[in-house]
């Protein structure tokens, strides 16, 4: 990345109070005796894409919640055109022209995507009408915003990347002229990235004004103007993009520098899983077929691939979530005929789903009972079929302050923690017991980048105590930081099995991930 983090140009000028479309001015919210937001003002210019950055519990998503009428503020003022604004719900907000897409969706999966853009925005007149109609509006919505999307296909048979294209039409299709994304590319590969990118741009260009909350410094780079930094609830700096180093935006995020990762070199041991001939079905996407690979203790190995092509669905299966449909699975020497999930973590192995939220965490369970999921059967939590409610309390507490979950308390409902905040509750409690066979599927989704080196400094040090890491990540840079070893996927097979060195980057991953078969697997 360059010195600052891009040229400024006679558009990123200081804004005038025409230039200025939304105004909050000394939000504040509190929940008990914690303030999330605390006298928070921010400005955002028309037409501009404005970064917020911030750790993990800063506040952020409490204010976009804020901004898009899901949460009241205690005080402080909105502002749109001049004009004070009261948002009691997301209508309201809608209304005035504010749209938002959610880092977990809120799409109906039986419907069209459509239907899905339409739905509570429908036009007067016969069914049939009313249908062409919007169907017409969206197609033009989609061209202008160039966001293809299949109109016509049941929203659960899309990829992830075109149900966040279906978010975004939702909110245009509503007249959305500021539009909220928050970590927009969490969910993305490395080249869907670069669609939601041009989209942004095109955006920007249509005169739309965007709030863009990632934990990505490159993403900054190349689409922002203007930076907002939260820490502990309270905004500590704004910056223009063109004017900062990435080592001050570090800092300002973190308050001081980014701690390392201490890596040594590792020297993987005797394997301890090997699959032959591995079959499985996937539902809406490709299954495994055929895949012959084995992890070693004290290895980290990476696994990749385009969306839907058959690694998350072996993770699934080396984990004991996904049937397999085929195939042998050797582990610590011996072949496993019984190969589910209670079978997995009585032979120790962690796993940490991909989608934290549905497979993750009970969200309506406390932050403690969520840590201690993996513990029923553990004899210092449970006894005679009870609780034993100070050890257990005790070893949750260790794992908040360890992995810095921020919250109120361990009673706090796991499901009112900002996204980021619950990845740590899955982590930590997958890591604590000290697993054998560690399965990680993206590790560090929206998770800032203090709490990034922490979750690598984990992974490592699990492989240096001589577990088997396999970690499933779209983020390339990630893996090639952490992996020992990394393998392709490409409909269903492994078509690469390359040793990380420095003839392994980014653009040789994204070849083999689409298509070249230059390279056999090993």
């Amino acid at each position: 990345m360059t010195e600052t983090l891009g040229a400024q140009s006679a558009a990123d000028a200081p804004p005038g109070r025409s230039e200025v479309v939304l105004e909050l001015r000394d939000i504040v919210k509190r929940y008990g005796g914690v303030a999330a937001n605390d006298g928070v003002s921010l400005t955002l210019r028309r037409g501009t894409v404005h970064a917020v950055l911030g750790e993990n519990g800063a506040g952020k998503s409490t204010l976009m919640k804020i901004l898009f009428g899901v949460e009241r503020p205690d005080s402080g003022e909105i502002v749109i055109d001049g004009t004070a604004q009261d948002f009691r719900r997301p209508g309201d907000a809608i209304a005035a022209g504010i749209g938002m897409v959610f880092q977990h969706f809120g799409l109906v999966g039986e419907l069209t995507a459509l239907d899905n853009i339409s739905l509570g925005a429908e036009v007067g007149g016969p069914f049939a009408v009313r249908r062409s109609v919007a169907r017409a509006r969206i197609a033009e919505v989609a061209q202008d915003a160039g966001l293809s999307v299949p109109l016509t296909r049941r929203v659960d048979q899309l990829t992830i990347a075109q149900q966040q294209r279906v978010e975004i039409l939702k909110a245009l299709y509503r007249g959305a002229r500021i539009l909220i994304l928050d970590e927009p590319t969490a969910l993305l590969a490395p080249q869907e990235r670069l669609g939601l990118f041009e989209a942004v741009r095109r955006l920007r260009a249509s005169g739309v004004s965007v709030l863009f909350i990632t934990h990505k410094l490159e993403e900054v780079e190349l689409l922002t103007q203007d930076i907002t930094i939260m820490r502990h609830g309270r905004v500590v700096a704004t910056r223009r993009t063109g004017e900062v180093s990435t080592a001050q935006l570090v800092s300002d995020m973190v308050g001081g520098e980014s701690p390392a990762v201490s890596s040594p070199e590792r020297h993987p041991s005797g394997e301890v899983l090997r699959v032959s001939d591995l079959t499985a079905a996937a539902e809406s996407a490709t299954g495994v077929r055929g895949v012959t690979l084995g992890v070693r203790g004290g290895e980290i190995l990476g696994v990749v691939g385009i969306d839907g092509q058959g690694h998350q669905a072996f993770c699934q299966v080396l984990a004991g979530v996904r049937p397999r449909t085929g195939g042998r699975i050797a582990y610590e020497g011996r072949v496993r005929s019984r190969w589910d999930r209670p079978a997995t973590m009585r032979l120790g192995i962690s796993y940490v789903p991909e989608d934290r939220l549905v497979a993750g965490v009970a969200k309506d369970l406390s932050i403690r009972e969520n840590l201690l999921a993996n513990r029923m059967n553990d004899p210092a939590f449970v006894r005679g079929g009870f609780l034993r409610r100070r050890a257990a309390a005790a070893h949750a507490d260790a794992m908040i302050t360890r992995f810095d979950i921020r919250c109120r308390n361990g009673d706090q409902r796991a499901g009112t923690l900002s996204g980021g905040n619950i990845q740590k509750i899955v982590l930590a409690r997958e890591l604590s017991t000290d697993p054998r066979l560690l399965i990680v599927c993206e590790p560090t989704r929206g998770l800032d980048i203090g709490a990034i080196a922490a979750v690598h400094q984990r992974l490592s040090d699990a492989a240096e105590r001589g577990a088997a890491v396999l970690v499933q990540s779209s983020d390339l840079d990630e893996v090639l930081a952490i992996a020992d070893r990394i393998v392709i996927f490409r409909e269903g097979r492994v078509v690469a099995d390359l040793a990380n060195s420095d003839e392994v980057d980014i653009a040789r991953l994204g070849t083999l991930m689409l298509g070249d078969t230059s390279e056999a697997a090993a």
